[in-house]
């Protein structure tokens, strides 16, 4: 089963931000482009995919996030730029997905939605992951 994130960036992620992504998710890993280069893989040392990094979408209609997320999300300014995550169920793949993610949003500003919730920066539990549960 994979692990779903999405970035919800407040600005436009830049070629460095990007590799500014890649070095912190982990400088090991290799990197390779798919799908004609509207997807880059983040591969361990056997060259398979821990992680998948959709092309950043641009935003632009106020509800369209929490239409898509769910209301979970709260409510979301636009425009914002929407980066799907998506780890495999590799060890270590939901780590290299989370670092990937939170240096987007450390450096950009904005949030991060999981199936578990939302997090802003610096905050390491998910918002509404456990309301009304024990």
């Amino acid at each position: 089963m994979t692990y779903d994130l999405v970035a919800l960036v407040d600005g436009r992620p830049s070629s460095e931000d990007v590799l500014a992504g890649l070095t912190a998710a982990g400088e090991e890993l290799g990197v390779r482009a798919v799908s004609g280069g509207a997807v880059v893989q983040l591969c361990g040392e056997d060259n398979l995919p821990l992680v998948s990094i959709e092309l950043p979408l641009l935003i632009q209609v106020p509800g369209e996030v929490e239409r898509m997320l769910g209301t979970t999300v709260g409510t979301v300014d636009t425009p914002a730029w929407w980066v799907e995550i998506r780890a495999t169920a590799a060890d270590g793949a939901r780590e290299v997905a989370e670092q990937y993610a939170n240096t987007l949003i450390n450096r950009l500003g904005g949030r991060v939605w999981t199936s578990e919730g939302i997090r802003t920066p610096g905050d390491g539990t998910p918002q509404g992951a456990s309301e009304g549960t024990d």
